[in-house]
């Protein structure tokens, strides 16, 4: 399925043996020097290559992590094709964490999308397709910050940019991946948390489904079922979301050094939950196949 939406038909006939990580970070991209980070496409792809063929992965989909104010000179859509040409059929790229997130953390600041903005912001995202990309990612609509250099991030997933970008995601048949913690209702802060996290989060769920339902064409891809900080994201609201949208896919994120027990797909033994097995069985075509990974 990742392949199917990410790649197309064509691309999946040929896919390799080996299982799919369809949303991976490239974190050796950035090498220090002089100072500065600097990109490092070659270094992370064989790093990336080695790592597959130990694990026995066939295809790699990587893109940068949400990137915010501060972190501009960190990487994109241009380093990651480099790091993915040589590699065809192995690799694959998503972009849009490393400029297109912060155009968006930007309108959110000023409170407001320029018409200067709204044409960098389409440009960019025109320029990220040319360049060979996969689909937009990793875009950020709620990331908690778990550790000083960890940024919180937050913009509304109805914000008009990112409207705009599922127009644009649906015009190039790409998906959008998208890092959500799931707010039901406002709520304080989780007690293990601190800042720069504020003391309480802002309901996002209804924000959620108008970007769903704002073009009906573009295929929103949820990161992280599975790994749930904040007791809203069970299985129940993840079948509810289903049946409302067809155009919603999910990818697990299985982390056993965070996210509430109580919201994991496995228990403590390593089985499957029977809620979370009756929701793959009733949506299986639903779920992107991901071993979330730092290469």
């Amino acid at each position: 399925l990742a392949l199917g939406l990410a790649l197309g038909g064509a691309a999946l006939a040929r896919c390799p043996a080996g299982y799919v990580d369809a949303h991976a970070h490239l974190m050796a991209v950035e090498a220090r020097g002089g100072g500065r980070l600097e990109p490092n496409p070659a270094g992370a792809s064989q790093a990336a290559l080695r790592v597959m063929e130990h694990l026995g992965m066939g295809t790699l989909l990587v893109m940068p992590p949400p990137f915010t104010s501060g972190q501009e000179d960190r990487f994109d859509a241009e380093e990651l094709a480099l790091a993915t040409k040589a590699h065809a059929g192995r690799l694959y790229f998503l972009a849009g964490g490393g400029s297109l997130n912060l155009m968006i953390q930007q309108a959110v600041a000023e409170g407001r999308v320029s018409e200067e903005l709204r044409a960098r912001f389409v440009a960019r995202a025109e320029a990220i397709v040319a360049l060979g990309a996969r689909g937009f990612g990793e875009l950020a609509a709620e990331h908690l910050s778990f550790r000083p250099e960890h940024p919180y991030i937050a913009a509304p997933p109805d914000h008009p940019l990112f409207l705009l970008l599922a127009d644009l995601a649906a015009k190039h048949g790409l998906p959008m991946d998208l890092h959500m913690e799931a707010v039901a209702t406002d709520m304080p802060l989780p007690d293990d948390l601190g800042r720069p996290n504020p003391p309480r989060l802002r309901a996002n769920i209804d924000a959620l489904e108008r970007l769903l339902a704002h073009n009906r064409q573009a295929k929103i891809i949820w990161a992280h079922a599975g790994w749930d900080n904040t007791g809203h994201r069970d299985a129940a609201l993840c079948r509810r979301l289903f049946h409302a949208h067809p155009n919603l896919y999910m990818s697990f994120k299985l982390d056993k050094r965070r996210g509430l027990p109580v919201n994991k797909p496995l228990d403590r033994e390593g089985r499957l939950r029977p809620e979370w097995l009756e929701l793959i069985r009733a949506h299986p075509g639903r779920f992107i196949p991901v071993s979330y990974t730092h290469l």
